[in-house]
């Protein structure tokens, strides 16, 4: 595992994971402190079900440890986070094929490839420009 010291700047691919975990905890948060509304905006059915806030303290859980994780240039799980984030995009795309998710889970599978995308550009970014990894 790569760490950087506190004199030395962060990467690009550190700043990805911490920004998409920031993502992560802010739609944690919303789900655990507003379930209804936040599933408004998702467009998807509210609930009563207490699965949704386990689902929101889940994604917080995991949004703290990317920040974390990105601010220590954890280089062993930003790579790994592009493995896990890929799976749950694709499984959330079988969920929507197999007609057991609405059509609009595929909009936070999109999310999901757009974080893969933005850590695998800056990875190689951070490659070019010689970044410890």
């Amino acid at each position: 595992m790569s760490m950087r010291t506190a004199g030395q700047g962060r990467t690009r691919a550190g700043r990805s994971l911490s920004g998409f975990g920031a993502y992560g905890v802010v739609m944690g948060i919303a789900l655990c402190l507003a379930p209804d509304r936040t599933l408004d905006l998702l467009l998807t059915a509210r609930t009563t079900e207490h699965w949704v806030r386990l689902l929101g303290a889940t994604a917080t859980l995991l949004g703290w440890y990317y920040i974390v994780a990105g601010r220590a240039e954890a280089a062993v799980l930003i790579h790994a986070s592009l493995w896990g984030r890929l799976g749950l995009a694709a499984a959330f795309t079988g969920l929507v094929v197999a007609g057991l998710a609405p059509v609009l889970l595929l909009g936070i599978a999109g999310n999901e490839m757009l974080g893969v995308l933005w850590t695998t550009l800056a990875l190689r970014a951070d490659a070019r420009d010689g970044a410890p990894r």
